[in-house]
């Protein structure tokens, strides 16, 4: 941080909901030790902010591969992100952007990572079916205390169940180490120490079917392009870039993606097979199927339930 200090002191970087001078953040990081989620700075503007300085000292790994999402030229999302923080700073559990994989390279500091499939929400995160709507109203330390036990105990390495065991990823990263996010896997990060790092999300050739099933069934959940707002034209335009700058990967992924169900279909269960159609086709009848019968007064208090 005194090199950034030293040389972008008066830049002014987002720190979440905030634009500050490098210089007034980096005297908050120093005063904030009796905050539980210090203020997380964490900007997508780093290197237009420095006049292409950071820019011409930041090259992505080419072992990741090209980012395909270059070829919108102009309209290309956010994809590049500067993050600074001090211990305890941190973003919690999320999944990245648009479908995309990322890499994270420590510069400074450590950071510690926590890590769940697609297939598995962390617990104390409650999404509805497409994840459109995601609710994780804890703070970081607040997710350690209540859920890290039970997360350790039912899907890390030493859990009872076969099925479960080692979903979750727990590590570490410090200066020069980078570590590399799948697409669609859940992740929480927190600053172990006072920490500076770069990112950047991409869409490899090896994960370009997840990206374009993610903009073909949630459009609406997009985010970060420049230029048109719809979801549906952005997808579109994505689709006619492929087919013009790399016909041989368009084809390949257009092929894999029409054998995808769209994102939120869920395999069929025994217990859906057992319950079968339980929609009524009018007040009293319901067609169909095994169902429970509740005799329950109206005007009788009842209790919600809670997961």
């Amino acid at each position: 941080m005194d090199t950034l200090e030293q040389r972008f002191g008066n830049v002014e970087f987002r720190a979440e909901a905030f634009d500050v001078p490098f210089h007034v953040y980096r005297q908050y990081a120093k005063q904030c030790d009796d905050e539980d989620s210090p203020l997380y700075l964490f900007d997508s503007r780093f290197v237009e902010k420095t006049g292409g300085a950071m820019g011409r000292e930041y090259l992505p790994f080419t072992f990741f591969g090209r980012d395909l999402f270059e070829l919108l030229g102009p309209e290309r999302p956010d994809y590049r992100w500067l993050i600074v923080g001090p211990a305890r700073s941190g973003s919690t559990f999320h999944k990245d952007p648009n479908g995309t994989s990322a890499w994270n390279a420590v510069l400074q500091g450590r950071k510690g990572w926590i890590m769940f499939p697609p297939d598995v929400c962390p617990p104390g995160v409650y999404t509805n079916e497409d994840e459109s709507e995601v609710t994780s109203p804890l703070s970081i330390p607040e997710w350690f205390l209540t859920y890290f036990d039970h997360a350790w105990n039912t899907y890390g390495p030493t859990a009872k169940d076969p099925e479960t065991r080692g979903k979750l990823v727990v590590g570490v990263c410090g200066p020069g180490e980078v570590i590399y996010v799948p697409s669609g896997w859940w992740h929480l990060v927190v600053n172990l120490d006072e920490a500076t790092a770069v990112t950047q999300n991409f869409v490899s050739e090896d994960e370009l079917v997840n990206v374009l099933r993610f903009m073909r069934d949630k459009p609406d959940q997009m985010s970060g392009f420049k230029g048109s707002t719809d979801g549906r034209t952005i997808y579109d335009g994505f689709l006619n870039a492929l087919r013009t700058s790399e016909p041989r990967i368009y084809e390949g992924a257009m092929q894999a993606l029409s054998k995808t169900p769209p994102c939120g279909v869920r395999k069929e269960t025994l217990w859906n097979k057992v319950v079968g159609n339980t929609q009524p086709d009018d007040d009293s009848n319901i067609n169909g199927g095994f169902a429970f019968g509740f005799d329950i007064d109206e005007d009788e208090d009842t209790a919600e339930s809670i997961e």
